[in-house]
C-alpha cells in the first residue's frame, strides 16, 4: 500500500472517530440530566436575590463552571479510564444544550412567562380595573385564575408537589411549552438556512464560544498555560478580596466598580450624560479581547456617541420631545438594519438554493451532492424549510385561536423574527459581553408605527401575553443555536444530530424552568415583577387608545437609515473603523453602560499589542484575557452559589 493511501485512510478514519463521538447518546443524556440544577441555580438566585443574573451576559456564567467542573473530572477519568473519557464534540454538545436552556431560564423569557400565567388575576384591583378592560380577552388555556391556588404561589411556605397545584398548572405549562418549542424551532431552522453563508463562506468569528472551544481541547493546551493562570489570578483575586471585604468591611477593597464620570458634569447641557460609569470588569474585558479591533472601538465610541446626542438634544432643547432621545426606535431600525443587510449579503446564497431546490424538485433526479453531513446536500434544505412554514403556520393557528388579527401576527412575528436574526448576527460577528433591548421590540414598533386605537382589543391582549418571551434580548436562544452549529464545525459533528440535542436542550429547558421556578416559589413566595409589565402596557393600550407617534417612527428611519450607511461605507472602503452593530449594541445605554469602559481598556491593550507584539505576542498573552473570563466567572459564581446554599449577602461581580 502506498504511503498515500494509507494517509488517505488514516484521515478518514480519524474523521470517522471524531464524528462518531461528536454529538452522541451519552452527550445528549448528560446535558438533559445538568439542566435541572443548571436551571435551578438560575431561577433561585433570580427570586431569591436577583442579583448577579447570568443570563444577562452573552457568556452565561452557570454553564461554564459547569463545563469546567466536567472538563476536569473529564481529565481524571482519562486518566485512569481514558475508554471513558468525553471528547471535545461531546464537551462541545453539552456546552451547548446547556447555555440554550439557560438562556431559555433566563430575565426576559422564562423568568417572565412563569409570572405572566397568573398575574393577571391575582392583581386585578378596583382601581386598575384589569377585570373590566381585558379579562374576557383572556384565553384561559394560557392563564391561570384560581385564586385559592395562586395564594401559596405568591405567599410560599408550602411545596409544589401537591395535587391540586399540579393540576391547575398543567395546562399552561403544557400550551406554552409547545408554544415556546415552536418559537425556537423556527429559530432553528433559519438557522439552518444561514448556516453555511455566515459560516462557512462569511466565516464570521464568533467570539463568545472561544473560551469553551480553547477549554475543551483533548490535550488540554490551555489549562497547561501559563497565561491562563496569571489572567485567573488577577480577575479570581480581584473577585475573592472583594468578596472578602463583603464580609468584613475592615479589609480592603480593589475599587473596580466605584468610578462615575456623570457626577462631574452637572452644569447644562453637559448634566445630560447622566450616569456614565467608569467600571472593569474582568469578564468584560476578557470577551473585548476577543473581538476584532474595529469592532470593540465601534462599541466604546458609540457610547459615547449615544452620550453624545442626549449633550447635543439638551442644547438644542430637543428634550421637550416626549421620548427623545429616542434610543429605543433608534435601536429598533439599527437591528432591523443589520438583519435586513445580512440576509442581502447572502442572497446569492438563498438564490442558490431556490434554485437548485426548484430543480430538484423538477427533475427527481441530481443525487450528486450529497455529503456526509447530512445538511450540506441542496436536497436537505427542504428540511428546514418544511419546518420553518409548518413552525409559521402554528403560530399563526395558535395565535389567530388566541385572539389574534391577520395582519398583526404576521406583522409582529416578522419584527419578532428580524431583530432576533439581528442579535444573532451581532453576536456571530462582535460577540459583546452584553446585548439588551428593552424598549426596541415587536410591541413597540407596532404602537409607534399604528398606534393601539386601531388594534383590536383580543390582538392587544395577545401582544401582552407574548411580552412574556419577548420582554428584552439579554439571553435570546436564537444566538445560541447558530452558535451551537459553530461549534459543530469545531468538533466536525453531524449538524442534523445537534439540531435533535438543541431540541432536547429545549423541551426539557422549559420543562426544568416551570419546575424550578414553581417549587422555589410555592417554597418562599412567586416574585412576581416581570410578569406585571405586559399588563400594564394592555391598560394603558385600552384606556388611553393611541395613535401613530411620527417622531418616533422618524428616529426608526434614522436609525435604519444610519446603520445602513455605516455599512455601505464599511463596504466601499476597507478601513473605515466605525462598525454599525456598535451602533446598535451601545443604544441601550443603561445595560451597555455597565461594560462601555472594560470595552475601551481591552480595545486600547490589544491596539498597543497589535502594533508593538505583531500577531505573535497575541497570540502568547490571549490565555491571559481568557484567564480573565474564566478567573471572573469561577470566583465570582461561587460567591453566588455561597449566597444560595448559607442565605448570606455576598459579593456580586456583576450588577
Amino acid at each position: 500500500m502506498s504511503i498515500k493511501s494509507e494517509k488517505h485512510i488514516n484521515r478518514t478514519e480519524t474523521e470517522t472517530y471524531r464524528k462518531l463521538h461528536g454529538v452522541t447518546f451519552r452527550s445528549i443524556l448528560i446535558g438533559i440530566i445538568l439542566i435541572p440544577p443548571n436551571t435551578y441555580f438560575i431561577m433561585a438566585n433570580h427570586l431569591r436575590f436577583w442579583s448577579t443574573l447570568p443570563t444577562t451576559m452573552s457568556l452565561i456564567y452557570n454553564v461554564i463552571i459547569t463545563i469546567t467542573l466536567l472538563t476536569g473530572l473529564n481529565i481524571l477519568i482519562r486518566t485512569f479510564l481514558p475508554r471513558f473519557a468525553l471528547r471535545q464534540g461531546e464537551l462541545l454538545t453539552i456546552y451547548v444544550i446547556l447555555s440554550l436552556s439557560s438562556a431559555i431560564a433566563g430575565h426576559d423569557m422564562m423568568q417572565t412567562v412563569v409570572p405572566v400565567i397568573p398575574n393577571a388575576f391575582w392583581f386585578a384591583t378596583p382601581e386598575n380595573e384589569w377585570q373590566q378592560l381585558f379579562w374576557r380577552h383572556l384565553p384561559t388555556w394560557m392563564t391561570l385564575n384560581d385564586l385559592t391556588v395562586l395564594q401559596d404561589f405568591y405567599d410560599g411556605d408550602t411545596t409544589f408537589y401537591r395535587n391540586k397545584y399540579l393540576l391547575a398548572w398543567w395546562k399552561p405549562i403544557f400550551w406554552w411549552t409547545i408554544l415556546l418549542s415552536v418559537l425556537i424551532w423556527i429559530m432553528i431552522c433559519i438557522d439552518l438556512l444561514l448556516r453555511k453563508q455566515w459560516i462557512e463562506r462569511e466565516r464570521l468569528t464568533y467570539p463568545i464560544v472561544r473560551l469553551p472551544i480553547e477549554m475543551t481541547y483533548q490535550d488540554g493546551r490551555l489549562f497547561k498555560n501559563k497565561m491562563l493562570w496569571i489572567g485567573f489570578a488577577i480577575a479570581g483575586g480581584i473577585d475573592l478580596i472583594n468578596g472578602i471585604h463583603a464580609f468584613f468591611p475592615v479589609f480592603p477593597e480593589i475599587p473596580v466598580r466605584k468610578a462615575d464620570l456623570g457626577r462631574y458634569f452637572t452644569e447644562k447641557p453637559w448634566d445630560a450624560m447622566g450616569w456614565t460609569p467608569i467600571y472593569i470588569l474582568s469578564f468584560g474585558v476578557g470577551l473585548a479581547f476577543l473581538m476584532p479591533l474595529e469592532m470593540s472601538f465601534s462599541l466604546w465610541f458609540f457610547y459615547l456617541f449615544w452620550k453624545g446626542e442626549r449633550i447635543l438634544g439638551r442644547a438644542m432643547g430637543l428634550q421637550v420631545l416626549p421620548g427623545f432621545p429616542y434610543d429605543g426606535p433608534q435601536g429598533v431600525g439599527a437591528y432591523l438594519a443589520i438583519a435586513c443587510f445580512g440576509l442581502y449579503g447572502g442572497r446569492r446564497h438563498f438564490y442558490n438554493i431556490g434554485s437548485k431546490l426548484v430543480n430538484t424538485f423538477r427533475s427527481k433526479s441530481d443525487s450528486s451532492t450529497t455529503v456526509s453531513d447530512g445538511m450540506h446536500d441542496t436536497n436537505n434544505y427542504w428540511f428546514p424549510i418544511i419546518g420553518l412554514i409548518g413552525g409559521i403556520l402554528f403560530i399563526f393557528v395558535f395565535s389567530g385561536y388566541g385572539g389574534m388579527a391577520f395582519w398583526m401576527i404576521a406583522i409582529y412575528f416578522l419584527i419578532y423574527y428580524l431583530l432576533a436574526l439581528g442579535i444573532t448576527r451581532v453576536r456571530a460577528e462582535v460577540g459583546p459581553p452584553t446585548h439588551e433591548m428593552f424598549v426596541a421590540n415587536p410591541r413597540q414598533f407596532i404602537m409607534d408605527s399604528f398606534g393601539s386605537r386601531m388594534i383590536p382589543p383580543r390582538s392587544l391582549t395577545m401582544m401582552s401575553l407574548y411580552y412574556a418571551f419577548n420582554r428584552g434580548y439579554r439571553a435570546h436562544p436564537m444566538p445560541h443555536t447558530l452558535e451551537g452549529f459553530k461549534l459543530a464545525e469545531v468538533g466536525n459533528m453531524k449538524t442534523n444530530r445537534m439540531v435533535i440535542a438543541m431540541m432536547c436542550g429545549v423541551f426539557f429547558g422549559i420543562l426544568a424552568s416551570f419546575w424550578s421556578y414553581l417549587v422555589v416559589s410555592y417554597e418562599i413566595g412567586a416574585n412576581p415583577g416581570l410578569g406585571n409589565g405586559g399588563y400594564n402596557r394592555l391598560r394603558t393600550w385600552l384606556y388611553y387608545p393611541s395613535e401613530m407617534n411620527l417622531p418616533a417612527v422618524g428616529f426608526m428611519g434614522v436609525g435604519f437609515l444610519f446603520t445602513g450607511l455605516l455599512w455601505w461605507l464599511r463596504t466601499r472602503f476597507p478601513m473605515f473603523p466605525f462598525h454599525p452593530t456598535g451602533y446598535a449594541v451601545a443604544s441601550s445605554i443603561w445595560t451597555f453602560g455597565w461594560l462601555w469602559f472594560s470595552v475601551f481598556v481591552s480595545w486600547a491593550a490589544k491596539n498597543l499589542i497589535l502594533r508593538f507584539g505583531g500577531i505573535k505576542l497575541y497570540q502568547k498573552v490571549l490565555p491571559l484575557f481568557l484567564g480573565l473570563i474564566l478567573g471572573e466567572f469561577i470566583v465570582g459564581g461561587a460567591w453566588v452559589i455561597i449566597r444560595l446554599i448559607w442565605g448570606v449577602a455576598v459579593y456580586s461581580f456583576y450588577r
